[in-house]
């Protein structure tokens, strides 16, 4: 998976982007809290995922053998 480097995680739009996805996969969660039937429910927890995969891209990367990051 594609991560975002150092400066792109602290850029002003990433920060705008992931909390807009933030607060849409808060919402999601509300949402299905609630009562929907089997196919609303898979739609839902489809857009809970797709939100998830692109709120990841801001995870720093995993560090390598040396104890150093991609960045």
């Amino acid at each position: 998976m594609m991560l975002l480097s150092k400066n792109e995680r602290h850029s002003g739009v990433w920060v705008k982007i992931a909390e807009h996805f933030q607060k849409r996969l808060s919402e999601a969660r509300q949402e299905n809290d609630g009562r929907l039937d089997e196919i609303e429910t898979a739609r839902l927890r489809g857009r809970i995922a797709a939100f998830k995969e692109i709120l990841a891209l801001g995870n720093p990367p995993e560090l390598d053998a040396s104890g150093s990051d991609a960045d």
